[in-house]
């Protein structure tokens, strides 16, 4: 069993509301568990951007 990692950058666009970015946030993650992921954890971007990004995984299963 092993896990797959992605990283996804919640707001993209960078809205003058808080409110826009956190909904914008909230779209793009519940679409990602739609497809199976699992959030580890969310984390600012290191830069002046205000972008979140997010830790998501998947168990996948590998065939020996």
């Amino acid at each position: 069993r092993m896990k797959e990692y992605k990283l996804v950058v919640l707001n993209e666009e960078v809205h003058l509301s808080r409110k826009k970015d956190i909904k914008d946030a909230e779209n793009v993650l519940n679409q990602y568990v739609r497809d199976g992921w699992i959030l580890q954890q969310i984390v600012p971007y290191q830069d002046l951007s205000g972008a979140l990004v997010a830790v998501m995984y998947k168990d996948t299963y590998q065939l020996n």
